[in-house]
């Protein structure tokens, strides 16, 4: 019934965009778009290739509809398109877009079942599943944007706009990236032996087999001597705790109680004033029976002792286990038919929490959150977090305790972005006192990490994408442009960005894009034009710079007259195919930095593969 309701939502949500209440007859459209679950104003692919299809429609006096499907967990499925091409067929569509790469497989599945409709699969092959083989399908016209020209084109302008020390932040397992990156060397090559200026370009495949550099960092815990503090401090002592260290007057420090012993569970905190002349009842906590609690570090040093009492009647014993099922991780006495809280051991390289096993039937708040809480406990339970290999990419964290502290800190793992990642550091050693938190990564760059309190003990962030260390690299050392075409990682180049104060660009390939310098933009709208003007099933429709399915959104500036007439001048040699461009061999970007440098192909621009291990590329 959800599914049904689903579309009916959807189907009435397309009426009421064009036509408030209508009859069933009226709903009748020639051609209909199929979002990606996005609107068709969300300044992207999908209101390109709608005005493609308003434009064309109008024109040619045809009705057509969109419909935006529901998304199952995020993501467009067979099944759920189906529905929706369904619909289509029903009302008496001629003519189905897909925009993107997310109906490839779909269009595959799909496509065969409707053959009296012509299917436009924008941007992408139809392929199944389980194999990225290109298909050609009877009713389905694909469209192939020419990456090697907007790769050129975004060199070009980026060099004749004054910058000469460039950057290419690519994607080893993207079959686009390597043309991407071709093309904008070419492209920047093109533009600096014009100019007679010299111009590097730095490549980087962040996900190569072959790239030397590591995307783990470490977070140090920092002490400082009592004695170099300017701030007046006091002593804390938590026994059966965590806590103790010496604090400025004025801190405000959460006070933990240690797990308790089994039959045994929290009862409240004892509180003692060390400091002569102030009594106890100075100590300022913040409650005296919750086994987490802040105290206000004021007026004296004082001593906070953790008490436990024996639990009345009958009681279960609640075990975690560690990623082997076998050692214990922690345990908990929990009462009859009361609840408490779990949380998984840290995950370690390359794998994930994926969700909790028992033996037991409990009632678990979510057996899919790392922390989550059991109910109603009347029996002795057991519980093994279960991990998996990451489908994104994880990071290491290595948290060490710097001089004066003493013991281990903790928070060391493997995070995927978005994590947040709780370190506490290791009590100081006598006479000492945690001043700070300090992160670097192995080259001693930035890590984007932003602590919610880089000056106490015990704090969390929130685990960033670190492949943006690899265009911090290359800011620091000089880069002031980085191209992202092809690089499903191109956020990553923003954060880096972000990380400085002065001006540098990153130039992107495909939707819009505010945030860049320049973005070399796949014109979905007019692509869909031109295939619904000579469709063609079974055939791949070159987008190119020939047909003006590509352009920039940035040149020059607009009294530039003389570079918009150059960039106009390359623009139509590449749509007269009157430019010779080399593509990359194999979709592996140090190929074609190989030939680029074998081939000595431009006199005044060097091409460096970055962080490449035992490869010499010039």
């Amino acid at each position: 019934m959800k599914k049904i309701i689903s579309v009916i939502m959807c189907l009435a949500l397309t009426v009421c965009v064009f036509a408030g209440c209508v009859k069933q007859e009226d709903l009748k459209s020639d051609i209909v778009l199929i979002t990606n679950g996005g609107t068709i104003t969300d300044g992207g692919y999908n209101q390109s290739a709608w005005e493609g299809i308003t434009s064309y429609a109008d024109e040619n006096a045809m009705t057509y509809s969109y419909y935006q499907p529901m998304l199952e967990d995020e993501k467009l499925t067979s099944e759920n398109v189906e529905k929706y091409v369904s619909l289509a067929s029903d009302n008496g569509a001629k003519y189905v877009v897909f925009p993107g790469e997310e109906f490839a497989v779909c269009a595959y599945d799909i496509a065969p079942a409707y053959p009296d409709i012509n299917f436009i699969l924008l941007d992408a092959m139809p392929h199944s599943a389980g194999d990225n083989t290109d298909s050609y399908i009877q009713n389905v016209m694909s469209v192939s944007f020419d990456a090697l020209q907007s790769g050129y084109l975004a060199g070009y302008i980026t060099v004749m706009n004054g910058n000469t020390q460039l950057g290419y932040f690519g994607e080893f397992d993207s079959k686009d990236s390597a043309n991407y990156g071709a093309g904008f060397v070419q492209g920047a090559a093109y533009a600096a032996d014009t100019l007679g200026i010299p111009v590097t370009v730095d490549w980087a495949d962040y996900d190569s087999a072959l790239l030397d550099y590591s995307y783990d960092f470490n977070i140090v815990a920092c002490y400082q001597k009592v004695e170099d503090q300017n701030d007046k401090t006091y002593n804390v002592k938590v026994e059966g705790g965590l806590g103790t260290g010496t604090y400025a007057d004025g801190s405000n420090v959460t006070i933990t109680a240690n797990p308790a012993e089994e039959g045994k569970v929290f009862d409240h905190w004892e509180v003692k004033s060390d400091t002569e002349g102030v009594k106890d009842s100075k100590v300022n906590i913040s409650s005296e029976t919750k086994s987490s609690m802040n105290l206000l570090v004021e007026k004296c040093d004082c001593t906070i002792t953790a008490v436990y009492k024996d639990i009345e009647g009958e009681y279960s014993t609640v075990k975690v286990m560690n990623a082997d099922g076998e050692t214990v991780y922690s345990t908990f006495s929990v009462e009859k038919d009361g609840e408490c809280e779990i949380s998984a051991p840290v995950a370690s390289n390359g794998i994930v929490f994926d969700h909790w096993e028992t033996s037991s039937n409990c009632e678990l708040d979510d057996e899919k959150a790392k922390t989550t809480v059991i109910k109603a406990v009347n029996s002795d339970l057991t519980f093994t977090p279960v991990y998996v290999q990451s489908d994104k990419p994880t990071f290491n964290v290595t948290v060490t305790t710097g001089e004066g502290g003493d013991g281990d800190s903790t928070g060391s793992g493997s995070y995927v972005a978005g994590d947040v990642v709780d370190v506490k550091a290791a009590v100081p050693k006598e006479g000492y006192m945690f001043s700070h938190w300090e992160n670097e990564d192995s080259y001693g760059y930035s890590t984007g990490i932003s602590m919610a309190n880089e000056f106490y003990w015990n704090t969390t962030f929130e685990m960033v994408d670190r492949y943006a260390a690899v265009c911090e690299k290359m800011f620091d050392e000089g880069v002031t442009s980085v191209f992202t075409g092809g690089n499903s990682k191109a956020d990553s180049a923003f954060t880096a960005k972000w990380n400085y104060d002065y001006n540098l660009n990153v130039v992107t390939a495909g939707a819009p894009n505010g945030d860049a310098y320049t973005t070399i933009v796949k014109n979905y709208g007019e692509a869909v034009k031109d295939c619904l003007e000579a469709y063609s099933g079974g055939s791949v429709f070159m987008a190119d710079c020939s047909n003006d399915c590509i352009y920039a959104t940035f040149v020059c500036d607009e009294d530039n007259e003389e570079l918009q007439a150059k960039y106009d001048e390359v623009y139509k040699s590449l749509a007269d195919n009157k430019v010779s461009l080399v593509r990359a061999q194999g979709g592996a970007g140090y190929d074609f930095c190989k030939y680029f440098n074998d081939n000595k192909m431009s006199k005044c621009l060097t091409l460096k593969g970055m962080f490449l291990e035992g490869v010499t590329l010039s």
